[in-house]
């Protein structure tokens, strides 16, 4: 089977049953997703109903009525105006690229032809379980016990746009109800779904793991022939970016409205970053044994090549017989040796993960930058701008 003719491997975007009413409602044409479309309705369903009904209680922007009014509370703006959207764009971004990627193990040579029944198996296994009706509707299941858990433990002491309080407890507003009851999980949904086509993604890499790969200890990118691997995985930046800002907008009211120091949630931030970044780097670690052993039978090939070219490099211009009249000038022995040296030194670069190193920093800065804003809460634009200029200058 000619590798060039065939189709893009795995589309973990267009799939299921939401995709599927999607469809239906024309917002997909011919493999074209109308993404802004979607991202726009998102914020008609969720925001503009909140602030309606809000605005409708009096508790969209009136700080006598309520501690919280709509229009002042950072997360709804966090969660519903910024990660919602960008839960939605990733599929034009992420998607293609994960397809891509995996379209790659063929067209690149790395699948050899016996394995491509196996490759296809692969994908069919990852297309089927990205259709599954069960596993959408135990998604939905999920999201709701998660938005259940917050308001079981949500602790109400005054009134706000969402939640009315009294010596019995709290009540929820009608702008309450909707968030509970619609908005709040179908966020929950759009991230947990991301979840779930990270790991089917990390499925298909494991039926990767298990081909016969053709790895190349001295391949440029420093992982065998892998790298692309890492640099689609680098693109779940995106998720991280949009839950980390709707984290961002709960961060921000609790130190405001709470009374909370920024200070207090500094160790549970850098144990969200270092979990998150280590969920979107697992998937790689089914190739790290393989590209270890690549690696290792790489040094020995390339070093018992380079101690004979070496030695006979030696004997023929260094140890050579003085009458000879050969020049140096203009023979290729020199380049040959330079690049056996490059060779040598690719293998030698190589990871037991097939990415670049600082793709764990690029992730982390996914998650830190829409924590950034949070700082002007303890520190002022004014000062924040003099310890700029003095960190520069």
């Amino acid at each position: 089977m000619d590798s060039d003719s065939r189709k893009p491997a795995l589309q973990l975007t267009e799939g299921g049953p939401l995709y599927r009413i999607e469809k239906r409602l024309k917002f997909i044409r011919e493999r074209s997703p109308q993404v802004l479309t979607v991202a726009g309705l998102s914020i008609l369903v969720t925001w503009v109903p909140l602030f309606l009904l809000s605005a409708a209680q009096g508790s969209a922007y009136h700080t006598t009525t309520v501690m919280v009014p709509f229009l002042r509370d950072f997360a709804t703006y966090t969660r519903f105006l910024i990660a919602m959207p960008i839960l939605i764009l990733a599929e034009t971004f992420l998607g293609p690229r994960l397809a891509k990627a995996a379209e790659f193990f063929v067209t690149s040579g790395l699948v050899l032809e016996k394995d491509y029944t196996r490759f296809d198996a692969a994908v069919e296994r990852g297309l089927r379980l990205r259709d599954s009706t069960v596993a959408e509707l135990l998604l939905v299941a999920g999201s709701y016990a998660i938005s259940l858990t917050a308001l079981h433990s949500m602790a109400v002491h005054a009134a706000t746009w969402s939640a009315s309080y009294s010596g019995a407890g709290f009540r929820l507003t009608w702008a309450g109800w909707w968030l509970v009851g619609f908005c709040a999980p179908f966020l929950n949904f759009l991230l947990l779904r991301w979840v779930w086509r990270l790991f089917l993604w990390g499925q298909f890499l494991w039926s990767m793991n298990k081909l016969d790969l053709q790895l190349f200890p001295p391949h440029p990118d420093e992982s065998g022939g892998l790298g692309f691997i890492g640099r689609a995985q680098q693109f779940f930046g995106i998720i991280l970016f949009g839950y980390s800002a709707a984290t961002a907008g709960v961060l921000a009211d609790t130190v405001i409205y709470d009374k909370v120091p920024l200070q207090h949630f500094a160790g549970p931030l850098v144990a969200y970053v270092v979990i998150a970044v280590g969920i979107v780097i697992a998937p790689l670690l089914v190739f790290a044994v393989r590209m270890h052993e690549t690696k290792i039978h790489g040094l020995y090939q390339y070093s018992s090549l380079a101690t004979s070219y070496t030695s006979a490099f030696h004997h023929r211009w260094i140890n050579k017989d003085p009458e000879a009249s050969e020049p140096l000038l203009g023979t290729s022995d020199i380049q040959s040796l330079a690049d056996l040296g490059n060779s040598f030194g690719f293998i030698k670069g190589m990871d037991d993960l097939p990415m670049n190193p600082r793709t764990p920093i690029h992730l982390a800065l996914a998650c830190l930058i829409p924590m950034a804003p949070l700082l002007l809460i303890v520190i002022p634009l004014k000062e924040m701008v003099k310890l700029l200029f003095k960190a520069v200058l």
